[in-house]
């Protein structure tokens, strides 16, 4: 019985990043292996590989950073907040381009992980009736 050479067996396995390597891979952790293509292929025409891991990371540790998160009030106070953490708003824009962009099997599976965060996220603030219905509801909250 004919056996695969010990070096080709190990030129398809997958790798851990190495010391040299510029940049890993980062992927989104519960996504398919097709809906992880489908977010690389968006990356590479709108962000940079790994953007939408990255936004996702920043997201939901802004959400588990605090126990209770207080709305923004709409008043030149909250509008420096903002802008300093215009980052964070970046980043769920991000997302929220990604879940519009993707095909809709991806954009279903994306949509279940960002979705987990957001739901932890609207449970800790009290709702702002003037933002219902918004693109950008996570900026008013």
């Amino acid at each position: 019985m004919a056996r695969k050479p010990p070096a080709r067996v190990r030129a398809g396995l997958a790798r851990e990043p190495r010391a040299g390597d510029y940049h890993p891979r980062r992927v989104v952790p519960g996504l398919s292996g097709t809906a992880q293509r489908a977010v690389a292929a968006f990356e590479l025409a709108r962000d940079r590989p790994g953007g939408i891991a990255a936004a996702l990371e920043e997201w939901e540790r802004f959400v588990r950073r605090s126990p209770q998160h207080e709305p923004f009030e709409h008043s030149e106070q909250a509008f420096h907040m903002i802008c300093e953490d215009d980052d964070l708003g970046m980043s769920r824009a991000l997302l929220e381009q990604a879940l519009r962009a993707l095909p809709s099997r991806s954009a279903r599976e994306l949509r279940s992980v960002v979705g987990e965060v957001d739901r932890i996220y609207l449970a800790r603030v009290r709702p702002d009736p003037r933002c219902n219905g918004r693109e950008d509801w996570w900026r008013f909250l």
